[in-house]
């Protein structure tokens, strides 16, 4: 069965007003939510100094939570060479952050070039995604595929849209047929193909370690409006995927009360 997280972005809005941070997110997940995994964005660290990494480490042993992955933000669909290389170093840079929290696996995004994707009808303008920007990408991801493996760690790359190169599952599919890393799945986005449904279906067969359930607007008995979350669960379930769930929450409600609803509406569906 699917081990039920929550990811750290579902509190973005507090932790970008600094009403909370990693410490109180931490007794949010344990206390609260009643959950064992957590996810961890970069963005949400006071410092990475190692005494504060040693820290949150501890103090997430105390509450008895566990990181089941670090939500690295990184993009390579930079226009040079040398911003898509800062963007490989700090990666490498926080590796050791990941390995010293104990988590088993670590976020890459494949990056944007923005707009929506010229083959949905969306509107605005036409991304581009020139060959030798995709070639690019897919050297720093297999880079950092390599690097991660020689730490013990897994790179699991989401699947985005928003101009993202990886904005539908027929891009997913080929990144990781050029990409060929034993280390390398899918942290599968479900509010983020722009395919939907289709979308998801046609690659959880990639999807091995992490996933993102995504959550906009949450009724009273915890199920969303926006997306379906039974029949979500319902293809992961029949793919046979077992690994860690997390609840992203990026609505607009009090996400305190909310988060609370969704997630044990999530633990309910699971357990049936």
């Amino acid at each position: 069965m699917m081990k039920l997280s929550c990811s750290s972005q579902s509190l973005d809005h507090l932790f970008m007003q600094g009403k909370v941070t990693l410490f109180d997110f931490a007794d949010y997940c344990a206390d609260v939510l009643g959950v064992t995994y957590i996810e961890v964005e970069d963005k949400h660290f006071a410092s990475t100094d190692p005494a504060y990494v040693a820290e949150l480490k501890a103090y997430f042993d105390k509450k008895n939570l566990k990181v089941c992955n670090i939500a690295f933000d990184c993009s390579f669909g930079y226009p040079t060479a040398q911003q898509n290389r800062a963007q490989i170093d700090r990666a490498k840079e926080w590796m050791p952050i990941g390995k010293a929290l104990g988590s088993p696996n670590f976020r890459l995004f494949a990056g944007w070039m923005g707009g929506p994707d010229p083959e949905i009808h969306k509107k605005g303008p036409a991304v581009q995604k020139p060959e030798t920007a995709w070639a690019e990408m897919v050297e720093c991801v297999q880079e950092l595929c390599d690097y991660g493996k020689d730490m013990g760690l897994s790179i699991v790359i989401e699947n985005h849209n928003h101009g993202g190169f990886l904005s539908a599952s027929k891009d997913v599919l080929r990144l990781f047929d050029e990409v060929k890393r034993d280390n390398l799945s899918l942290l599968l986005d479900t509010g983020n193909y722009v395919d939907g449904i289709d979308g998801i279906r046609a690659t959880t067969h990639l999807v091995k370690k992490h996933v993102h359930l995504k959550v906009n607007q949450v009724v009273e008995d915890g199920h969303d409006t926006v997306y379906d979350l039974p029949l979500i669960l319902e293809v992961l379930t029949q793919s046979g995927y077992d690994g860690t769930l997390s609840i992203e929450y990026e609505g607009e409600q009090d996400e305190k009360i909310y988060i609370k609803k969704v997630t044990d509406f999530v633990r309910a569906c699971l357990q049936e």
